[in-house]
């Protein structure tokens, strides 16, 4: 219980920093610019509004979250080293595995934030619009919110081996490929090419394939999802983050940070 309220302390004290630096004014502009894109969707379109306004809201949800947890998420630590201020933290009796944790834990608290507000406009603006609100489109939000989260996950896993511009560089990457894996390996370059197909095949068995927690596809054409899916795609996303959350304590607990 001790270690549990000082993880609440760190991830309290994360979330209030990163609150000071304005990352949520991109929520703001990006909130507006849902406004000026509805209002000009009503005066120029027929009939499909509301369909626009859903599709640029999800479109820069997904983008202003995924943005703060790769470029935050990259220097939430070496941020607090050059600092100093881990060491000031590490040296009372705090668990490194608590610093880590309280660390994420504040950085997910402004991403939830973040999706909150955004989803909240989006949501009205399609309503005012006409549009109805399904179940679908929260799912899509909430899977949105873990897709961040293995994202985050991610991009903190190779901070500890590199410094934050190449650890976005990469992660940068593998969130392409993670979405653009499955229909790859499906083109006829792919199948035509085995070794190509191995490497793919092992890619997608090793790598996290983030197009499982994108449901804006469901949103947009299909307007239903199976029961199985979801349940699939959550412990998938809850699994996979889980190891690398485990793998980031054992790693950072083995860091020489002197």
């Amino acid at each position: 219980m001790l270690n549990l309220s000082k993880v609440i302390t760190i991830a309290r004290y994360t979330f209030k920093e990163i609150l000071k630096s304005r990352i949520l004014y991109s929520t703001i502009i990006c909130g507006l610019s849902l406004i000026v894109i509805t209002f000009v969707a009503t005066e120029f379109t027929y009939g499909v509004p509301e369909k626009i306004a859903l599709d640029f809201g999800l479109g820069m949800l997904s983008i202003s979250s995924l943005g703060i947890s790769l470029f935050m998420g990259a220097t939430l630590l070496s941020k607090e080293i050059e600092s100093r201020t881990v060491y000031m933290v590490i040296s009372r009796p705090v668990p490194r595995w608590a610093f880590i944790v309280g660390k994420l834990m504040g950085l997910m608290g402004v991403l939830i934030v973040n999706v909150g507000i955004l989803s909240l406009m989006t949501l009205t603006c399609v309503s005012l619009l006409g549009g109805n609100i399904s179940s679908i489109i929260l799912l899509a939000i909430l899977f949105n919110i873990l897709e961040c989260l293995l994202l985050l996950l991610v991009v903190v896993f190779f901070s500890l081996f590199s410094n934050p511009i190449l650890s976005s560089i990469i992660t940068t990457l593998i969130l392409v490929l993670g979405h653009a894996v499955r229909e790859t390996q499906l083109t006829h370059f792919v199948q035509s090419r085995p070794l190509l197909k191995t490497i793919l095949s092992f890619y997608h068995l090793v790598l996290p394939a983030f197009y499982k927690l994108n449901l804006k596809e469901f949103v947009t054409y299909k307007q239903h999802i199976e029961y199985d899916y979801l349940v699939l795609a959550a412990t998938y996303g809850g699994l996979y983050s889980l190891f690398l959350l485990l793998m980031i304590i054992f790693l950072f607990n083995r860091r020489n940070i002197d």
